[in-house]
């Protein structure tokens, strides 16, 4: 099927036709619809490489559109014709989202609640962490530790913190017995936000009686 456009400085009109129509013949039977009467003189086909100001056809992807400017007063009507089956603008490109990790842990054993060290073996603390360079939102948090003195009931929870104060969105594992434990969890941008600044750390939360070692805790931020 073709398509038939036509547009002025202040309207937009459409128009399908067959696609073994005469396009200058349906152009005229269009345009006498809305009252005006021209002749084919009055139609000329525009060059590409020599657009008028008044068409603006650049986020149109299409290769084998025509444009045709309508002669029958001093502001012309401008008809942009397509023989593709669609005739459609170019869709926006999508936004992209930058994803980092931030790394925190510890090689050494650890029987009492304390912050983790950042990936330069700086400990965190309440005011020492990662400086976020930009706003964003914390979107994941993922923990690998190994229990090695466990008791029944207890846990241990992986606790962010922002700017010194708890942000509600943790990794908690389960004490119960040894041996290695992984947690991760995830949720959508915009919920735990921060802006450029803040100072990002994590607390390791050991239950009573419980000691861990080779704990290793990635936090996934998303600008």
């Amino acid at each position: 099927m073709n398509k038939v456009i036509a547009c002025s400085l202040i309207a937009m009109m459409i128009l399908t036709v067959s696609a073994f129509a005469d396009t200058r013949e349906e152009i005229k039977d269009f345009i006498k619809e809305k009252g005006i009467i021209i002749e084919d003189k009055d139609i000329v086909e525009i060059n590409f490489s020599d657009l008028p100001y008044e068409v603006d056809i650049e986020t149109i992807q299409n290769t084998s559109i025509q444009i045709y400017e309508v002669n029958y007063s001093a502001k012309p009507l401008f008809v942009i014709t397509s023989s593709d089956s669609s005739f459609q603008a170019e869709e926006p490109s999508p936004v992209c989202e930058t994803k980092l990790l931030l790394h925190f842990g510890s090689s050494e054993g650890k029987s009492k609640s304390d912050f983790l060290n950042m990936a330069s073996e700086v400990q965190s603390s309440l005011e020492k962490g990662y400086v976020m360079i930009r706003s964003g939102s914390i979107t994941g948090i993922s923990t690998n530790l190994e229990v090695v003195r466990d008791k029944e009931g207890e846990e241990v929870e992986i606790i962010i913190y922002k700017n010194g104060k708890e942000i509600g969105f943790r990794n908690v594992l389960s004490a119960d017995s040894s041996g290695i434990k992984i947690d991760y969890d995830t949720q959508s941008k915009g919920i735990v936000n921060f802006k450029e600044g803040d100072i990002i750390s994590v607390y390791l939360n050991l239950g009573d009686g419980v000691s861990v070692t080779d704990v290793t805790t990635m936090i996934e931020i998303t600008n």
